[in-house]
């Protein structure tokens, strides 16, 4: 019976409930006959006294704050309207349409909406590798031209002095290798830190939507136009 003390205690058993004597705070009463199993809970670590708690205070517990009244109640009644509102609905005929969550037009014309970007993760991301990595330097940039260009002339005079298939293959080869660096390292050179810009603006071409992208506040011009089609 220890076990079954402390607050956050879980326990599953099976019983009868009964209405308890006069005189006591209980309203019913649980009289077990089997217990299957209990969650036993370490007091000194349990993060929820039984004391009345804020609602600010249960944001810090969100995978225990269910355990509440509050929030257990506030569940269930929001199930409740839930569920009314859709059988309403149903029994007369309507049809349930799933609006966009994230939009990219405000049809509201209000009020502010919360932007959906994945610029500023990217630009964390990339400023974090730039630094374990650097972009290469105008002098690697340049080295790196220069090997193409002797590469390029080593080809042009293995075939003008008609030298074998396999010399000039292996030449092109080198010749191949050095421009796929040169261009790797021309695209890393382009990487700046921070969120990419363009002509002065927020160049949103670089966001996951490739536009800016908002949640939206109403799903009403998807509603119309469906009901229209």
């Amino acid at each position: 019976l220890g076990q079954l003390v402390p607050t956050g205690t879980c326990v599953h058993v099976e019983g009868e409930l009964k209405v308890p004597p006069e005189g006591t705070k209980q309203r019913i009463e649980l009289r077990v006959q089997k217990v299957f199993d209990v969650g036993t809970v370490d007091p000194a670590k349990y993060p929820l006294p039984k004391t009345k708690l804020t609602l600010e205070f249960l944001r810090d517990y969100v995978h225990l704050r269910p355990r509440t009244n509050t929030i257990s109640a506030i569940a269930r009644i929001r199930n409740a309207l839930a569920y009314a509102t859709h059988t309403f609905f149903q029994k007369h005929g309507f049809l349930y349409v799933h609006t966009p969550i994230i939009t990219t037009s405000d049809c509201e014309g209000a009020g502010e909406m919360f932007q959906v970007t994945t610029l500023i993760s990217d630009a964390e991301k990339l400023e974090k590798e730039l630094i374990k990595n650097p972009p290469p330097s105008e002098a690697d940039v340049e080295a790196a031209k220069l090997l193409v260009t002797e590469n390029g002339e080593a080809v042009t005079q293995l075939k003008s002095a008609k030298a074998s298939k396999k010399e000039v293959s292996d030449a092109v080869a080198e010749l191949t290798k050095a421009k796929e660096n040169l261009s790797k390292l021309e695209e890393r050179s382009k990487l700046k830190p921070g969120i990419p810009q363009k002509d002065g603006k927020i160049d949103y071409s670089q966001d996951f939507f490739a536009r800016q992208a908002f949640l939206t506040v109403s799903g009403q011009l998807q509603v119309e136009t469906f009901a229209c089609a």
